[in-house]
């Protein structure tokens, strides 16, 4: 599959039929492959998301996507919707990406998840603690085992040692 670059002032928007797309996140872009029927030839168009970043705005991305790249992207032979779902994903691994940073400066290290601590919430924003809800509810979705799954057990029963002091009720055993 050969692949080369085609001067935009050369492409007709009737000279080209988009093939498929493709991601590359580091540095975050889109790949259009299309070919052109007049020679047969596939080409590769890079479509490069500078000012994505996790508080960016899905739309205004899209819109300057539309406004430099908007002969590739022609409304009659690519949906938008599909254009959307791309840029999604490639925000959403952006954020995955730099929440993997583990620099004791990086500013989202406050936002590190860590599940199963007694961490307060009460002085985070609400879009920290949207956040933190989001990575939550794709923490249980990923671990959660439903009837059907081949690790679903019904009826579980098991026995815990008893110390004989719980932590969770020392009013019962001061002494």
């Amino acid at each position: 599959m050969a692949s080369t670059k085609v001067e935009t002032n050369t492409l007709s928007p009737t000279d080209y039929i988009p093939k498929r797309f493709g991601l590359t996140y580091n540095p975050p872009q889109i790949v259009v492959e299309y070919q052109k029927p007049s020679s047969g030839k596939l080409y590769h168009h890079k479509i490069k998301l500078h000012k994505l970043s996790p508080k960016s705005k899905i739309s205004e991305i899209i819109e300057d996507i539309y406004k430099n790249h908007n002969i590739y992207l022609n409304h009659n032979k690519v949906s938008k919707a599909q254009i959307i779902q791309l840029v999604e994903k490639l925000r959403e691994k952006y954020i995955s990406n730099n929440n993997k940073d583990d620099t004791p400066n990086n500013k989202r290290n406050s936002l590190k998840y860590d599940i199963g601590t007694n961490e307060n919430f009460n002085g985070l924003s609400t879009e920290e603690l949207n956040e933190k809800k989001a990575y939550m509810d794709k923490f249980y979705e990923k671990h959660n085992i439903k009837v059907g799954d081949k690790n679903f057990q019904y009826d579980i029963r098991k026995d815990f040692a008893n110390d004989g002091n719980p932590e969770w009720d020392d009013e019962l055993y001061e002494e």
